[in-house]
């Protein structure tokens, strides 16, 4: 949803992209919808510095989540959305986690609901599908505002990443922790930066081509963390691939090339304090070289094997062990049960590092197919409503359809490679992503199926119009 904005006001309205109407925004739904734009930019500015906003065991997602229940049921739209294929899928795989939970709720208490929160919100996907039918022109105001966002992430993302790697002892600490503010991990920081990237490749950035090369520089500063460059890499390719530019794509392999060259000519080493890899095109070429394969290096291969095992571990027990059905359930530390602890008595890890595989370890392998099944039915539903927004030669549609699925792309590869969706500051972007891609494939279907959807007329007016908020 971006950043929150102010409200238009021209008098012009129009209910969905393409046809004029009115927008009535009922209070709930617009003070909801702002506080969504804002917590998602905090989140990605200072992450988990801003997820203990709050009192334990109540902070500030789960203010925010409070809050999308009742936009949710605000809307009216909850049935609609239920009786579509994805609804019906989501549903199916609610039931199942819920019913993997309760049997541990009694023993475990508030771990057990602690850990549900990896599924629990979907709930924000849910609500942002069901704003995105119930208000169509906040489409619109999702890309004006994620621009905004964007303009301003691809400076300031890299001066919150560089602080929290550099400034930590002089950083400011929620009492009683060590969580400084800001405090983002590099997988974080890799996909929003990948979900700009496309953003600005795909036609709704001004300027794009000067971001296109500033961002480029600005992972670079995040290659020390694998999973954030491999994140950021992966969307990369998908979107050269949906819109392949030649002379685009010579102008960013040139200076992704002269920075490189740069780095190696000069030699040019950072090292942060307290960090245990600097930045240097040697820790480039080694984190590129031990995502494809096996490195010599003790510090890339040491954490790589730890999380094989792990993995494996956990497929030993599900697949072929007694957690098959129901994995071994909510609340239960997996880290410890499993034997693979390295986190502090404070912090202690809970998770293995792939969220994927946390849904498998904790709900079995019915739990994780339901998982798959949930996001290639989503990835497929993105992808189709792309394809024929590019055959009906709607270029604002089939742009925000290919920006959405790669942003999606790079949430899932990161998931791959960490502790992601278990927390609210990727979770809560990871299903805003999710929500808005619902949303719009729904007005998209609605549309080009109307009366009027075969025709190209109304993407000028989606372009053209501006909405009015009209608070009841």
């Amino acid at each position: 949803m971006g950043s929150s904005g102010t409200v238009f006001s021209q008098r012009t309205v129009t209910s969905a992209p393409f046809k004029p109407g009115v927008v009535i925004w009922p209070r709930v739904l617009l003070v909801y919808a702002f506080l969504h734009g804002l917590w998602f930019t905090l989140y990605a500015f200072f992450g988990k510095g801003f997820a203990y906003a709050g009192w334990g065991p109540f902070y500030v997602s789960e203010f925010l989540l409070g809050l999308a229940l009742i936009a949710l049921l605000t809307t009216r739209k909850l049935g609609s959305l239920i009786l579509t294929p994805l609804g019906g899928i989501l549903s199916c795989f609610l039931v199942w986690q819920v019913a993997c939970m309760l049997p541990y709720l009694e023993t475990f208490g508030f771990d057990a609901l602690r850990d549900s929160v990896i599924w629990g919100y979907s709930l924000f996907g849910l609500t942002v599908a069901a704003l995105i039918v119930r208000l169509p022109r906040s489409v619109e105001i999702s890309v004006q505002r994620y621009r905004r966002f964007a303009r301003l992430y691809i400076f300031m993302g890299p001066v919150a990443w560089l602080a929290t790697l550099y400034l930590r002892d002089w950083l400011p600490t929620w009492p009683g922790t060590n969580t400084s503010i800001p405090l983002i991990k590099g997988d974080e920081y890799g996909t929003h930066l990948a979900g700009v990237f496309a953003f600005s490749l795909l036609g709704f950035g001004k300027g794009r081509s000067w971001w296109a090369l500033v961002i480029m520089f600005d992972i670079l500063l995040g290659m020390s963390v694998r999973s954030g460059l491999l994140a950021f890499l992966c969307a990369a390719a998908f979107v050269l691939v949906l819109r392949p530019r030649i002379g685009r794509m010579a102008i960013l392999a040139t200076a992704s090339c002269i920075l490189v060259l740069t780095m190696v000519v000069f030699d040019m080493r950072f090292t942060p304090p307290g960090a245990s890899r600097e930045l240097s095109a040697e820790v480039l070429s080694r984190s590129l070289v031990s995502l494809v394969s096996d490195s010599e290096h003790s510090d890339f291969e040491g954490t790589k094997e730890w999380r094989l095992k792990w993995w494996r571990a956990i497929g030993n027990y599900t697949f072929e062990g007694p957690y098959f059905w129901t994995g071994k359930g909510y609340g239960v530390n997996l880290a410890e049960s499993d034997g693979f602890q390295v986190g502090t008595q404070e912090e202690p890890l809970r998770s293995p590092h792939n969220s994927h595989l946390t849904f498998l370890a904790r709900s079995g392998v019915p739990g994780l197919i339901l998982w798959m099944m949930l996001q290639g039915a989503w990835a497929a539903s993105i992808l189709r409503s792309y394809l024929r927004a590019r055959e009906l030669k709607l270029h604002d549609w089939s742009g925000l359809f290919g920006w959405l699925l790669t942003y999606w792309i790079a949430f899932i590869v990161a998931a791959s490679f960490d502790v992601f969706l278990e927390g609210p500051m990727a979770a809560i972007p990871f299903w805003t992503v999710f929500g808005l891609g619902w949303g719009c494939h729904t007005l998209f279907c609605n549309q080009i199926n109307g009366p009027h959807g075969d025709s190209a007329d109304g993407e000028q007016e989606w372009s053209k119009r501006r909405a009015e908020y009209v608070v009841v």
